[in-house]
């Protein structure tokens, strides 16, 4: 009986938590249900974003990535460190660089530092998050 009673109990708390992110995401608009699925995915719209500096000693200061799938027509924002180094219209399957030099944490050793791809709605930093990307590096002394 007691087995029953606790089994009964947590369908309905397993059920009820289930429900309520489903209710979350049906309640936001357009802009915060965006922001919530980078939050929640950490990725968001179509291509990728390809690292191809995934390592890098402390005394270096240049990253560099590629893309592919991206909109080519939408202005793109890079972010390193959460500082922004890069903001301009970029090609799929070209090769660029980022000088990191200057970017406060981006050569930390504690952690693996973020490299973050953005495009917004309206091509500004107050728009709508329509593509998200994010790949790490590490810094080894």
């Amino acid at each position: 009986m007691k087995k029953t009673s606790l089994f009964i109990g947590l369908l309905s708390i397993i059920t009820l938590l289930t429900s309520c992110s489903k209710t979350i995401e049906d309640s936001l608009g357009s802009k915060d249900n965006a922001e919530y699925q980078v939050a929640k995915n950490q990725d968001t719209g179509d291509g990728t974003l390809k690292l191809m500096t995934t390592s890098i000693n402390v005394k270096d200061n240049e990253l560099e990535f590629m893309t592919s799938g991206i909109d080519e027509n939408k202005l793109t924002f890079i972010y390193v460190a959460n500082q922004k180094v890069f903001e301009q219209k970029i090609k799929n399957n070209q090769d660029y660089k980022i000088n990191i030099k200057k970017i406060n944490n981006a050569h930390r050793t504690d952690y693996k530092s973020k490299v973050q791809l953005v495009q917004y709605s309206d091509d500004t930093e107050n728009g709508d998050i329509t593509t998200f990307k994010q790949q790490r590096y590490s810094v080894e002394e």
